[in-house]
């Protein structure tokens, strides 16, 4: 019976070594593990974007987008960029006030730097401040759902 059971161990553990040293199958390209495919639609690497709304034109967004884009190498918008800082969860009524200050400076210099480049696209800023008014982009719209009765 040892004799049994000292063989089927050793069956075991024998198996195992084989199963570790064979060739793993090669996967094809753009599915290795721990990078995102590349070129997908919609695919911002995790970051939500700025809605467009729907009053402006895709050519017009499209130039809006490059012009926030080279904004950013703007040396106003670096300095103000630098005093943005993550708020914690837990932080003060204080911290969150600074923070959002800072944000507020920031979107303030991004925007002056786009119509800057461009002043055409104030009615993108408009259309944005707009739909900001009528509760788009934050999350809060209609879902289509049903809301609980009240007992």
């Amino acid at each position: 019976m040892k004799l049994k059971l000292a063989l089927l161990l050793a069956l075991i553990t024998s198996a195992g070594l084989i199963a570790v040293d064979a060739p793993k199958p090669d996967a094809p390209k753009g599915d290795e593990p721990g990078k995102k495919a590349e070129g997908k639609k919609g695919d911002k690497g995790g970051k939500k974007g700025q809605p467009k709304p729907d009053s402006v034109d895709e050519a017009t967004w499209k130039k809006f987008l490059d012009a926030r884009k080279a904004a950013a190498e703007d040396a106003t918008v670096k300095a103000a960029f630098a005093k943005v800082k993550p708020v914690a969860k837990d932080a003060t009524e204080e911290e969150k006030k600074a923070g959002g200050a800072a944000r507020k400076e920031l979107d303030e210099a991004v925007k002056a730097a786009v119509l800057k480049a461009d002043a055409s696209l104030e009615a993108v800023y408009k259309a944005i401040e707009e739909g900001r008014a009528k509760g788009k982009g934050k999350g809060k719209g209609d879902k289509g759902g049903k809301k609980p009765e009240a007992k």
